[in-house]
């Protein structure tokens, strides 16, 4: 289960990081560029988005389930076997669903990376175009004359304020750029650990569908001996029970067909 919950962080690291790179890119990056991976994201998103909330939920699933067997034990209740299996069903068609869409997943993160490679190439221009226009708002501050003029001190605050934002837009890039140097690092492994990941789901599949051969059969072997562990005993209960209701037949039989003929020549 830890193995899981690894895979799952550093998954979900490196769809953050992209996802960053997604955002901080906004109406910064040229629109062509924009335009061409829109898309591309919308493509894939629909039957992609919710694979890791599927795995997510599968692992609480199970990890509830043992919780409920271990405490029921614990509590001297029975385990009812047949919610156990409608439960790991689920888990195991959930599985069996992903794994059968293992193109369009692998294909999903793979179209994610080579988003990021794609916008790579407009870091250093776009900084140098945000550093002109930062130039450009400090020129036109320069040329206003006294500030005790109301729309010079109005101009003036707005290009202070623009010149602020241009810097934390340059900001974003140099982060961003820093960000997408470590997943260039990264790229050499990248589709070695998706394909981890891919392979997991797989083997997730294939176990969760044995383990729920499994407790079906005990289900259908328990339901095959209940004659002897259920049944059986339960006949041998009642027949006892019937040959006493006998004694209890006889009593009401006398007592109520027991007539004292004086009493009743009397009444």
């Amino acid at each position: 289960m830890k193995q899981w919950y690894k895979l799952l962080v550093i998954i979900s690291v490196l769809m953050v990081i992209v996802l960053l790179s997604t955002s901080c890119s906004g109406d910064l990056i040229p629109k062509v560029l924009a335009n061409d991976t829109q898309g591309l994201v919308e493509q894939v998103k629909h039957s992609n988005e919710d694979v890791f909330k599927d795995i997510q939920d599968n692992i609480n699933m199970v990890v509830d389930l043992q919780t409920k067997v271990e405490q029921a034990k614990i509590d001297g209740e029975e385990v009812s076997l047949k919610d156990v299996i409608k439960d790991i069903k689920k888990i195991t068609e959930s599985y069996e669903d992903l794994s059968s869409r293992r193109a369009n997943v692998e294909s999903y993160f793979l179209r994610k990376i080579k988003h990021v490679e794609q916008i790579r190439g407009t870091v250093e221009n776009e900084i140098a175009i945000l550093n002109k226009r930062k130039a450009t708002y400090i020129d036109q501050m320069n040329t206003l004359s006294s500030p005790s003029s109301e729309i010079n001190r109005t101009r003036r605050k707005s290009l202070t304020k623009a010149v602020e934002y241009v810097d934390d837009q340059i900001a974003l890039w140099v982060q961003f750029n820093g960000v997408e140097s470590d997943i260039t690092k990264e790229m050499s492994n990248i589709q070695e650990r998706i394909d981890l990941f891919l392979s997991v789901i797989e083997s997730s599949a294939i176990l969760f569908r044995e383990g729920l051969n499994l407790l079906e059969l005990q289900q259908n072997i328990n339901e095959a001996l209940a004659i002897f562990t259920t049944d059986i005993p339960r006949m041998e209960q009642l027949t006892q029970q019937m040959e006493n209701s006998w004694d209890n037949l006889d009593y009401l039989v006398n007592a109520l067909t027991s007539i004292d003929p004086v009493t009743e020549a009397v009444n």
